[in-house]
């Protein structure tokens, strides 16, 4: 089971479709009762086997990397008030160590900022299952599963998601790139909808909204079909 803060869950556009994998696989060690500082452990060879890789120099290299670049690209940016009152933004990482060892042990601990995010999982949290997560195989199919999960309540059948056109960019392509309204339904919007649909027995349904000619924000509301009652 993945459990993560809805702040995490719109944090990482910017990671292919393994690394968003890895970091999933990462969060899964996470149990409620679990302290901030704590230290996880498992071996590249686990990793290998629960991807399905071959066992081959190349999958502990592709591993390796992949941890390499959730040390380079898991930054976070978080609102923060300092004592005197000022409001500011906090510019933070996700994790304080990661470690690869030459037998392929694997050593990460959260950072300190990140781990309110990580660890308090009574509110604001998401979750699905690992077997589910496997079921999605693109990028952007992920990052809208976990979008998903953050906005959904509890089991709720249906979901309503909303935001602007730079809210959806950055969610889904990160901090730095941006592409055309077009380019961004036909490209992400739509695969990434009809993945849901295929692999999740789920119903999507996208609204746009237009500001004279130009779209400004959209609107998704996604039905869990297999939560549904058949008369």
């Amino acid at each position: 089971m993945v459990v993560q803060g809805n702040d995490l869950a719109k944090s990482f556009g910017g990671l292919k479709a393994f690394e968003q994998r890895v970091l999933d696989y990462c969060f899964s060690f996470v149990n409620a009762d679990d302290k901030a500082d704590k230290m996880y452990e498992v071996s590249a060879l686990e990793i290998i086997n629960h991807f399905g890789l071959s066992t081959s120099g190349d999958s502990y290299h592709r591993v390796a990397k992949a941890f390499k670049t959730l040390n380079e690209n898991t930054a976070l940016y978080l609102p923060k008030t300092l004592s005197n009152g000022e409001r500011g933004i906090l510019m933070t990482q996700l994790f304080d160590t990661l470690f690869f060892g030459e037998s392929g042990t694997v050593q990460f601990r959260f950072s300190s900022n990140a781990a309110p995010l990580v660890f308090e999982l009574r509110k604001n949290f998401y979750s699905f299952h690992l077997r589910e997560l496997a079921r999605i195989h693109g990028k952007y199919g992920l990052i809208l599963l976990k979008l998903w999960e953050s906005y959904r309540h509890g089991h709720e059948i249906v979901t309503t998601i909303s935001g602007s056109t730079e809210d959806w960019q950055g969610w889904f392509l990160g901090k730095e790139r941006r592409v055309t309204a077009s380019r961004f339904y036909t490209n992400i919007l739509k695969r990434a909808t009809e993945e849901l649909e295929e692999k999740l027995n789920a119903e999507c349904t996208l609204m746009s909204y237009k500001k004279g000619k130009k779209i400004v924000s959209y609107e998704l509301t996604i039905v869990d079909k297999s939560k549904l009652v058949n008369p």
